[in-house]
């Protein structure tokens, strides 16, 4: 179990920094070129590994616990404390490789199909959709319960950006170009996902002593990621309609 969390943990890791880079690149290169179609591909693969990874670390993490903490509390209070505090890490990190997940296909194939939408009505698609959908509030309550704000957080942002996309997929008719706005909201989805998770279980351990700015580095991608959709969307949607 320690050998498959380490090297997932490794992987997951090299992916992450990667995604963390290589989400600029598509945003600030010509769109539609073949430079900005290469590090889209680079970013969607970076994605998928995190996500994977992500899983695999958490699934280990639950079933073996003390496999993985590397410094375990000698008072038996204090590993129980620590090992309940872990899986509640474990089990957001399953939530929100999820969310990876979905954004970034649904954000593919979106892209590859434009206005033809079979292939988002797919049992596949679709059960990734409602599992991120429905999963939402369930995550949402027990975070309260826990006392953990960004499962909260999470889990009404996931809920809500599932939503989006099922209605996306089954709305009768589309406006022109619809199908970039959509794919570009789900990109920048996975981004917001991206690095509020870099700032939770890794970037974090900045500001251990800053409360304050500890919960601002979890909010503060996901607030900026809110805004740019927003204006974004706006914005092609007037060029659009020109």
């Amino acid at each position: 179990m320690n050998t498959i969390f380490t090297l997932s943990q490794f992987v997951h890791i090299t992916a992450g920094a990667l995604a963390l880079v290589l989400f600029w690149m598509p945003a600030i290169l010509k769109k539609g070129s073949a430079n900005h179609s290469r590090f889209g591909r680079y970013y969607v693969y970076a994605m998928y590994t995190v996500a994977a990874t992500g899983v695999a670390m958490a699934t280990t993490g639950l079933i073996d616990p003390l496999a993985v903490i590397k410094q375990p509390a000698a008072n038996a209070d204090a590993l129980a404390a620590q090992i309940a505090d872990r899986k509640n890490a474990w089990i957001f990190l399953i939530y929100i490789s999820l969310l990876t997940l979905v954004t970034v296909r649904h954000g593919v194939l979106v892209l590859r199909y434009k206005t033809q939408r079979q292939s988002l009505k797919s049992p596949l698609h679709l059960s990734l959709i409602l599992s991120l959908t429905l999963l939402g509030p369930v995550m949402a309550l027990w975070g309260y319960q826990e006392k953990l704000i960004l499962a909260v957080i999470f889990g009404l942002l996931g809920t809500t950006v599932g939503a989006g996309f099922l209605r996306y997929s089954f709305k009768a008719t589309l406006t022109k170009f619809e199908w970039w706005i959509e794919h570009l909201g789900a990109m920048i989805g996975s981004g917001i996902a991206c690095y509020t998770a870099f700032f939770a279980f890794g970037g974090s351990r900045l500001f251990i002593d800053h409360g304050n700015l500890r919960l601002l580095s979890w909010t503060l991608p996901g607030v900026v990621g809110f805004v740019v959709i927003r204006y974004l969307s706006g914005k092609y949607q007037r060029r659009f309609a020109d």
